[in-house]
């Protein structure tokens, strides 16, 4: 049987096409590349590449080899980054920065699996 959950990338054809995308993109070789640059120099781009991981970050859509490598990565650097001086001026930017990086480790926990998340998926983006 194609389909195994009912999110949209829990099925063969979805599957098939996350990996062709990322086989054409690259995609995952430019979010990793951004995680990596200088905090200080490029915070703003570094969090834009988490978002990413945030959004596409989860086990039948990300290349599985490199997943909890790259949520690690950018939940990392996201905590780097809510230690600047600048970012920790405003609380209300560090605990929104915080919560993004605790989601994505409550994903390298689960990387194994599909679960369902606290809120709708598409919810996320609000």
């Amino acid at each position: 049987m194609g389909v195994w959950g009912k999110l949209p990338w829990e099925n063969d054809g979805a599957g098939d096409w996350f990996d062709g995308l990322f086989e054409r993109t690259q995609l995952h070789k430019q979010v990793e590349k951004t995680l990596q640059r200088d905090l200080e120099d490029s915070h703003e781009e570094i969090r834009a590449a988490a978002s990413i991981l945030l959004f596409l970050g989860r086990p039948y859509v990300w290349p599985i080899r490199d997943l909890d490598r790259h949520l690690a990565l950018a939940a990392d650097r996201l905590e780097a980054i809510s230690q600047l001086d600048t970012i920790s001026e405003s609380p209300e930017l560090v605990e929104e920065i915080r919560s993004e990086a605790l989601e994505l480790r409550s994903r390298i926990a689960s990387s194994g699996a599909s679960p369902l998340p606290a809120r709708k998926w598409w919810q996320f983006w609000n």
